[in-house]
């Protein structure tokens, strides 16, 4: 049994301007593919569904107006769902094998297509990164710059060009920030795969363990009190990541869990 995390219920604040980071907190959204669902999960580990019968959603964001954006990979299409309402409308379509998503703190979305190999800004199409040689891009928001990784390239990117900072990472598979503009970096497939966290202000380097011994980590969401959420195919389960390292399972049974974002606020 996981005990109650100290880091649910804020009100948006009127000291947050745009360009600054967000706080992340409850509700946990995740996507399950083959099961066509957006689920919301809030701090006592309840499940709502938010939409279903969606073609293959995969990646999905969130931005600090109440928004939640999905990738549709089947239909090739980018959704934005209202929080509030559960409606739902079209933010992109005609995408090319798309996989995630990231939202900036000006609320600007973006999309990673496994088929061009490129990264493109949501609202018109245009190409913000195009450097990659097969595809597999990942990619974060963090204020307004985007942290793109090469999944077959094994880098990971503070920029939008082969020339930005860049560190090592062997198949990195997915990307979070958190409220401090920290970066984690989900490592490898295999069953001792790890997440790795880095300093925002220090890019590049050796980073930080942060979770070890994972199998099949995917999605990743860290709230506001810094626990760490991750998805771990290889088990069909999200764990909990505690501030002193400790690996919880938090919730079991998942069909075909694929990606997470925490509210903004």
């Amino acid at each position: 049994m996981v005990s109650a995390l100290m880091s649910c219920g804020r009100q948006p604040s009127s000291l947050l301007r745009q360009g600054q980071l967000p706080i992340n907190d409850f509700p946990l959204y995740q996507t399950d593919g083959s099961g066509g669902f957006v689920y919301k999960y809030d701090l006592n580990r309840n499940r709502a569904t938010m939409a279903s019968g969606l073609n293959n959603p995969t990646g999905v964001a969130t931005d600090r107006w109440g928004n939640v954006f999905v990738v549709e990979a089947g239909a090739g299409k980018l959704l934005k769902i209202k929080a509030s309402t559960g409606a739902i409308s079209t933010v992109a379509t005609g995408l090319q094998a798309p996989s995630v998503v990231a939202v900036d703190s000006f609320g600007e979305a973006y999309v990673a297509q496994d088929t061009p190999h490129n990264v493109i800004r949501a609202v018109d199409g245009t190409v913000v990164a195009s450097f990659f040689t097969l595809p597999g891009a990942i990619v974060a928001g963090i204020r307004d710059t985007l942290i793109i990784g090469d999944t077959t390239g094994n880098k990971v990117y503070w920029g939008k060009t082969a020339s930005s900072p860049s560190t090592t990472v062997t198949s990195p598979v997915n990307i979070a920030v958190d409220g401090m503009g920290r970066v984690y970096v989900a490592e490898g497939l295999s069953t001792n795969a790890r997440v790795i966290r880095y300093h925002q202000s220090q890019p590049g380097g050796s980073g930080t363990v942060v979770a070890n011994s994972l199998s099949g980590p995917q999605g990743i969401a860290v709230d506001a009190a810094a626990n760490i959420f991750i998805v771990e195919k290889g088990n069909s389960r999200i764990v909990l990541v505690t501030q002193d390292g400790l690996i919880r399972s938090w919730v079991s049974g998942l069909t075909d869990p694929q990606y997470l974002a925490f509210t903004q606020y």
